[in-house]
C-alpha cells in the first residue's frame, strides 16, 4: 500500500489498517507525486521484496478484481510479457471519455508504429519487474496520470511483448476519481507532443537507416 503523502490523518488510519495483515505493507512518500510516482515507488519496492511481477487495478470501482486470477494465469504462461486490459465499456461511459480514451489509443498507435497497444489507459495490468522498471527512469517528471500511457508507449519501443486481455470496466455511481479534468489533460497533451517527437524522430532514424545501408 502506498500513501502518497496523504496527510497525517490518512496515514494514521492506514497504518492502523495495516497493522491488521501481515502480507501487507506501508509505502510513505514524503511528497505527493501522483498516480505514476506511487506506481513507481510500489514496483520499486516490490521488485526489492524480491517480487517479478506486481499486478495493478484502478481503486474506483472501475476495475472488476474477479479478472486478476485470470491475468495471472496468462501472465505465468507468458512471464515475460506485459499485460494491460482492454475495456469493454456498458452505456456508462462518459461520452467526453469515450472520445478522448479513441484519441489517446489512436495517437499511441502511431507513435508506436503498430497495434500492439490495444488501450493505454486501463489501469488492469501485470508489469514484469525486470523489464519495466528500468522504463520508469526515461519517464522523469511525467509521474502523474500520464504515466499508465507512456510506460506502455516505451515498453512497444523497447521491444516488450504487450498483451491484451478484456475486462468490463463500469463508472460506479458513487465512484471517485482523481483525475483532473483542466491539469491532468494538459499533462497527456504535454505528454503525447514529446512522444509523437519521439516517436518520429524513431521513425526516421529507422529509415535512414534502411537508405544508407550499404548494398551487398
Amino acid at each position: 500500500m502506498v500513501d502518497d503523502a496523504s496527510g497525517h490523518d490518512i496515514c494514521t488510519k492506514l497504518h492502523t489498517v495495516v497493522a491488521q495483515y501481515n502480507s501487507v505493507h506501508l509505502i510513505q512518500r514524503e511528497q505527493n507525486g501522483g498516480k505514476g510516482a506511487a506506481m513507481i515507488s510500489g514496483l520499486r519496492n516490490a521488485a526489492e521484496r524480491g517480487y517479478s511481477h506486481v499486478i495493478s487495478l484502478d481503486a474506483d470501482g472501475q476495475h472488476d478484481p474477479a479478472d486478476i486470477p485470470q491475468l495471472q494465469r496468462r501472465s505465468q504462461q507468458m512471464p515475460a510479457s506485459l499485460f494491460s486490459g482492454r475495456p469493454v465499456f456498458g452505456e456508462d461511459i462518459p461520452a467526453a471519455r469515450l472520445y478522448g480514451r479513441m484519441l489517446t489509443n489512436y495517437l499511441v498507435q502511431f507513435v508506436t508504429a503498430s497495434r500492439q497497444v490495444r488501450d493505454a489507459m486501463c489501469g488492469l495490468r501485470v508489469y514484469p519487474l525486470a523489464s519495466v522498471l528500468p522504463l520508469c527512469e526515461a519517464i522523469g517528471y511525467r509521474t502523474r496520470m500520464e504515466f499508465d500511457v507512456e510506460i506502455l508507449v516505451r515498453a512497444c519501443w523497447a521491444g516488450l511483448d504487450v498483451q491484451s486481455m478484456d475486462t468490463a470496466v463500469v463508472y460506479p455511481e458513487d465512484g471517485e476519481s482523481h483525475f483532473n479534468l483542466v491539469a491532468d489533460n494538459a499533462r497527456l497533451v504535454a505528454m503525447h507532443t514529446l512522444l509523437i517527437l519521439g516517436g518520429l524522430w524513431r521513425m526516421a532514424r529507422t529509415l535512414w537507416r534502411r537508405v544508407s545501408r550499404p548494398e551487398h
